[in-house]
């Protein structure tokens, strides 16, 4: 076995979000892989127990910051910190800190990398500036091909080398449909008050007006002669209370509130994948990987999503589920009364393809793979 670099990642804080989630999964992977040592460094957060409790170890730092005074400190400071550790390579998934981690590769000659995981805006020359620490490494890991166009699109004159490499998920452990059997399917329906035998669409994510939850709801009241059809939104408003009202106030003005479920911050999101029958995706936001859509298929599930940003790459249209435009109602019924009109057999066969898409092109192991082959080559 080919020994690991010694690598530092860095992330602005560590709080709830894809890129966190992302780092410690890679950084866990990573501290199992030898006995050469792991490091995050980031300003901290709720999910830095976590990483120590995968055998990583976390640097504290003000990366957080936007100030470029403070950034600047924040390289010189980072320089030391990879001349004690020895570090061999850097790895940043955010703007700010990757200024401070060019400055700290400049002064102490190791290479640094980076992950482009969002759709950053360009408003004006010196934003698409500022964006562009993102591209000045050795080179740039991009999450999906959406991602890579928009690197070639507003970073071509750096000419960056990419390289895609899509966020992988757990989906031989968390996201595996085996670890759930019918009984907790039932317990956990009857808790939600929703019929054994109804058909549950789901949706899941963060209340925000851009996921556009609402239109899950006038879906519903779209097909009102499917009686037995529920929709549990999970999710978290994270205090905007106003938004989950305008949810449930929307679905007692349609008619279909005994039919709605809004759970909060529910903790077991599989098993809400594992006791729906399908999954709603109605984001109006410029996904740039589709997590949920990920997920979805990892647990055997049929996803109907909106076609924008990256999601669509994670779909095979009629084979593990479907996209339609944006914010088109009629579309997205239509879409969900050709879900209810498939014979079992069809279901089943769409079910057991999503999650070998997922495990095949999708899995958290073969972005380890991915990623340590990357690091390997960039020190070799």
């Amino acid at each position: 076995m080919t020994r690991k670099p010694v690598i530092l990642q860095l992330i602005p804080r560590f709080n709830s979000g894809g890129v966190e989630r992302v780092t410690i999964d890679t950084a866990g992977f990573l501290a199992q892989y030898d006995d050469t040592p792991t490091y995050v460094a980031s300003a901290g957060g709720i999910l830095v127990p976590e990483l120590t409790q995968r055998g990583v170890t976390h640097i504290q730092l003000p990366l957080a910051t936007k100030n470029p005074f403070k950034i600047i400190w924040n390289g010189v400071r980072l320089a030391k910190i990879v001349r004690d550790l020895r570090i061999e390579l850097l790895h940043v998934r955010s703007r700010a800190p990757a200024w401070s981690t060019l400055i700290a590769s400049k002064l102490t000659g190791v290479p640094f990398i980076t992950t482009y995981h969002g759709a950053y805006r360009i408003n004006a020359p010196l934003k698409n500036w500022y964006n562009s620490a993102m591209v000045r490494g050795k080179c740039v890991i991009s999450i999906s091909e959406f991602v890579s166009c928009l690197i070639k699109k507003h970073h071509k004159t750096l000419n960056p080398k990419i390289i895609k490499i899509y966020p992988g998920v757990d989906a031989s452990g968390l996201l595996n449909p085996a670890r759930y059997n019918q009984s907790d399917l039932l317990r956990q329906r009857e808790e939600w008050g929703i019929p054994a035998d109804a058909f549950v669409m789901l949706t899941v994510g963060r209340i925000a007006r851009a996921k556009r939850f609402d239109l899950a709801v006038k879906a519903l009241a779209e097909l009102a002669e499917h009686k037995n059809l529920f929709l549990v939104l999970a999710g978290s408003d994270q205090g905007r209370s106003d938004l989950s009202q305008s949810l449930l106030d929307l679905a007692q003005q349609l008619g279909v509130a005994d039919r709605v479920r809004l759970v909060y911050d529910f903790k077991d999101i599989p098993l809400a994948y594992a006791l729906s029958d399908l999954v709603l995706f109605p984001t109006e936001m410029m996904e740039t990987y589709g997590r949920i859509t990920a997920e979805a298929g990892a647990m055997r599930k049929i996803i109907v999503a909106s076609d924008v940003g990256a999601i669509a790459e994670l779909i095979l249209e009629d084979e593990t589920g479907y996209v339609f435009p944006q914010g088109d109602l009629y579309a997205l019924a239509s879409l969900i009364r050709k879900v209810l009109s498939l014979s079992s057999e069809k279901k089943l066969l769409m079910e057991n393809k999503a999650r070998a898409h997922i495990l095949t092109n999708f899995s958290a192991d073969r972005m380890y793979v991915e990623t340590l082959k990357v690091y390997q080559e960039i020190i070799s």
